[in-house]
């Protein structure tokens, strides 16, 4: 039964960043979350955070075509993919446990928490590094270009 199928995409970004930053899956917190960030990666998640061990993507679905379409993307059968961990956030019974894809965790944004439905499986391919890396480079290539290296660096 879907709660609340009325949230937008927009929200479902904002309550899945926030979640994954303070509660993450299982113990891993990441306290690097990052939204809707545009690079060289094959790419754009909606989140993906990063911790010192792994790396875990985001994509939020407000509507059942909206996730359809989202099995047909070209960069979903490459190797490089992004995250380590991958999972879907959806409003409550948007998406079905049986309708996640193979390597995909769901998890149900409720109207006051997010529950994790199918735990996303840990994915090692070296692929996933090296296209994580186009987005941690990103990063510090805008830090460097709007001169908050020296700041950052200072610790």
């Amino acid at each position: 039964m879907i709660q609340n199928n009325k949230m937008t995409h927009t929200e479902l970004i904002e309550r899945g960043a926030k979640w994954l930053k303070n509660s993450g899956i299982g113990f891993q917190r990441f306290p690097l979350v990052i939204t809707e960030l545009r690079t060289f990666a094959s790419e754009i998640p909606d989140i993906i955070g990063f911790n010192n061990a792994c790396s875990v993507v985001v994509e939020c679905k407000a509507s059942l075509s909206d996730f359809k379409a989202d099995q047909k993307k070209q960069h979903r059968n490459f190797v490089n993919k992004l995250g380590q961990m991958r999972c879907y956030l959806c409003p409550v019974g948007l998406v079905r446990k049986k309708d996640v894809p193979e390597g995909w965790g769901l998890l149900y944004a409720h109207d006051n928490k997010i529950t994790i439905e199918v735990e996303p499986p840990f994915h090692s391919d070296d692929g996933i590094r090296w296209a994580e890396y186009h987005i941690l480079y990103s990063i510090a290539r805008r830090a460097l270009a709007k001169g908050f290296m020296p700041k950052i660096l200072e610790g």
